[in-house]
């Protein structure tokens, strides 16, 4: 006699591809997808991935959503994910994570939430894990999802990308990106192509509705969105993207 299924968290940022990995947990006979959980330092604005948006999308999936906080300052974030996701089972029954992960971030040599994880004694669930990344968009354009880039960075976007969908031609108008090259300048100072699905930081997006949404979120954006310069343009790490200038999403929200 098979054992009930497992009662499952998504590591949720509202984006893309935690989206994808709800669906994929959704199906899967073994996993009782429960809840969302989001991991964050306390109070910090998510200007990517705004906490109002993640709360609207919760109520359309009718799941609860879960916070981790850790304490601004923190100096051990390993342990202080440790801790969170020990507390999750002890006070939900959560035995298993799901995220949306597809590579390792920076130098990191294994995917962080397994570490969590295996040191926390629960199970962790990487449905897109090392995905190719035309693939995945394509699964999540066929699905219905509907994705609009809420964060971009230079050098290879700008502010016009802020609320666009991403459809089929914006995914024709990133591999044009990718196909264009680098300059010698850009590689002079370590950039690396454009990551089809932003994983090192290119670009950031949320999810407005999809295949598990019972209503599409409402948003008001304003027309301008949030514009940052960096006090100096930085080098890159491992595959973490560092830009000049970062825009996010403005939202109305009174």
């Amino acid at each position: 006699m098979e054992g009930k299924p497992a009662i499952t968290a998504i590591s949720w940022t509202g984006g893309k591809d935690c989206n994808l990995a709800l669906l994929f947990a959704k199906r899967d006979p073994a996993l009782d997808v429960r809840y969302l959980v989001v991991f964050r330092i306390s109070e910090k604005a998510f200007h990517a991935h705004p906490i109002s948006l993640m709360r609207q999308q919760a109520d359309s999936l009718g799941l609860e959503l879960l916070f981790v906080d850790f304490p601004e300052g923190s100096t051990d974030y390993f342990q202080a994910y440790v801790d969170g996701i020990r507390n999750l089972y002890d006070s939900y029954g959560i035995c298993t994570i799901s995220t949306g992960d597809m590579d390792l971030v920076g130098t990191m040599e294994r995917n962080w939430m397994e570490r969590c994880c295996e040191a926390a004694g629960i199970n962790v669930h990487l449905p897109l894990w090392e995905i190719n990344r035309e693939a995945a968009l394509n699964i999540m354009i066929e699905e219905g999802f509907e994705i609009i880039y809420s964060c971009v960075k230079s050098p290879f976007f700008d502010a016009s990308w802020i609320n666009r969908k991403l459809d089929r031609t914006a995914l024709e108008d990133m591999k044009k990106i990718i196909s264009s090259g680098l300059t010698q300048e850009q590689i002079n100072d370590g950039v690396k192509p454009l990551d089809l699905c932003g994983e090192r930081g290119e670009y950031h997006t949320m999810c407005i509705g999809g295949p598990l949404y019972q209503s599409k979120i409402c948003l008001q954006v304003n027309d301008e969105p949030n514009k940052q310069m960096t006090k100096q343009k930085t080098k890159w790490e491992g595959n973490i993207h560092n830009s000049s200038c970062i825009w996010t999403i403005s939202l109305n929200e009174n």
